[in-house]
């Protein structure tokens, strides 16, 4: 199976290695490799991701969405050329690159997949960098790149702030889904589309230090005895409502061979053949905790 890529972008200073931080001390069960871009001749970021059991690249001097055809390629190549090679690569770009031309790589190779585009806000000052005149469009093309919006640093605004700040991150990036967080803290369920595993990946929303508190998002999965209808499946699809993020899977189609994959991040979702049979079909949710409960979902699961 094709390794999944990952690229996680966002403006300076939005909390990109934080989040990436956080992602690699879960026990996703995954092996990682890490590409760092830093803008500039001196490397920083790399030098403060914490070890997590996989290899990080760091590559410095210049932007990697305008050099992709050098370095990034070859730090590709290198890793799925491996004997061993990684599970999952995650690309932090630097935080004036345009992160789809990044993404987009993953097409040109069949040993890659495009899996997400993930872009961190600064819930307090991206309104404001927005507006500028020499960074605003940096801003408002990452947004607009983005698969997945993680609104940081939520804990800096009150509610009502938090939320005129969603709805104006929706405007930015209409197709995309948007999940609030405070210290770059999110279930990597949500972010990695990686389906072995998927029943039993842990969506809580953990304190960076441990301390847990209330879940922030919810999951709903499903194992599946019968083949679905793929015109009915994809129907299913445009009237997902946004409290549900992400769905990712791997099951049967009615009429066509095989097993498969399943991946749905924000309003993007593709269908693409499995290597290999799974030990049983299955279908899962993640969402909010406004994402509709298990009894709805298998309802809607039943009609197609």
């Amino acid at each position: 199976m094709p390794i999944p890529l990952t690229v996680i972008g966002g403006f300076l200073g939005a909390g990109k290695t934080t989040l990436l931080n956080n992602l690699l001390a879960q026990d996703t069960g995954l092996r990682f490799a890490v590409l760092v871009n830093d803008f500039g001749d001196l490397a920083v970021d790399g030098d403060l991701l914490s070890s997590h059991g996989g290899d990080t690249v760091t590559l410095a001097n210049g932007c990697i969405c305008c050099t992709m055809g050098d370095d990034l390629m070859l730090a590709l190549m290198q890793m799925v050329r491996r004997d061993n090679p990684p599970e999952h690569i995650l690309v932090e770009a630097s935080g004036v690159a345009d992160p789809r031309p990044i993404a987009d790589i993953a097409v040109l190779h069949p040993a890659l997949s495009r899996d997400a585009v993930v872009v961190l806000a600064d819930a307090e000052l991206v309104e404001e960098k927005a507006e500028d005149q020499y960074v605003g469009d940096t801003i408002r093309r990452q947004l607009a790149a983005a698969d997945l919006v993680i609104q940081n640093k939520c804990d800096l605004l009150d509610d009502y702030d938090q939320n005129e700040v969603q709805q104006w991150l929706a405007t930015q990036a209409p197709n995309a889904a948007i999940v609030k967080a405070s210290r770059g803290e999110v279930p990597a369920a949500l972010l990695f589309g990686s389906v072995e595993g998927a029943t039993s990946a842990p969506v809580a929303h953990a304190h960076a230090h441990g301390h847990g508190h209330e879940d922030a998002f919810r999951s709903v999965s499903f194992n599946l005895i019968r083949t679905l209808d793929e015109a009915a499946f994809l129907a299913l699809l445009e009237d997902l409502p946004p409290s549900i993020l992400r769905a990712k899977g791997i099951f049967r189609l009615k009429d066509k061979p095989g097993h498969w994959v399943f991946q749905l991040v924000g309003r993007r979702h593709e269908l693409t053949p499995a290597d290999k049979a799974p030990d049983g079909d299955r279908l899962v949710f993640l969402g909010t905790p406004e994402m509709p409960n298990e009894a709805d979902i298998q309802g809607w699961l039943a009609k197609i």
